[in-house]
């Protein structure tokens, strides 16, 4: 699993099973914070539609942070100000960095969450779709 793709499902993953998932680790690994979760300001980039621009938005609030489990570092930063999840997530992937023995344990977890997100979106759009009005017919 690459990087996007493991950001984009452990941001979109509820904050308790991250954090819950993460515990396993804690208890079995000498984990070190090397930049303890902490707020920051990031800013937003957006691309203008019409000329093809980037400009900056503004700035938005979001939490990073660095971790070690032995020699290996892992780093994650999500949008908001939940540190406790920031941090859970940098603990996961420095174990995923690492290569340690639960390493498919943490694949198979994070397609499972991948799917219940995929189910989620393919829920919001059906019911998206069904309140999409066909202009067509009225008009008859």
């Amino acid at each position: 699993m690459n990087k996007n793709k493991l950001f984009y499902v452990l941001n979109l993953t509820e904050s308790s099973e991250v954090i819950g998932f993460c515990k396993q680790f804690e208890r079995k690994y000498d984990i070190t914070a090397i930049k303890k979760p902490q707020k920051t300001l990031v800013m937003l980039k957006i691309r203008e539609s019409a000329k093809n621009s980037l400009f900056y938005a503004g700035e938005a609030l979001a939490c990073e942070c660095m971790v070690r489990i032995g020699d290996v570092k892992g780093f994650a930063a999500a949008l908001g100000d939940d540190l406790k999840k920031v941090y859970s997530m940098a603990v996961i992937d420095a174990a995923l960095n690492a290569g340690l023995p639960e390493r498919e344990l943490i694949i198979k977890t994070l397609r499972f969450w991948e799917s219940k997100i995929a189910e989620k979106h393919a829920a919001d759009s059906r019911l998206i779709m069904s309140t999409k009005v066909n202009f067509s017919v009225m008009e008859e």
